[in-house]
């Protein structure tokens, strides 16, 4: 749900975005789509 959310603010308002998290205008000029992998990532061993 937070994926789409975030993905259609970055797309439709990433100078804003920009702004906000950097404190200065910056124009993104390349989006990379990508999608998160629903398998959840496991570790090979637990060590104490």
């Amino acid at each position: 749900m937070f994926d789409n959310i975030c993905k259609f603010i970055a797309e439709n308002f990433s100078d804003d975005l920009a702004t906000w998290l950097l404190g200065s205008p910056l124009s993104l000029t390349v989006l990379d789509p990508t999608e998160l992998q629903l398998d959840p990532i496991r570790a090979d061993s637990l060590i104490f």
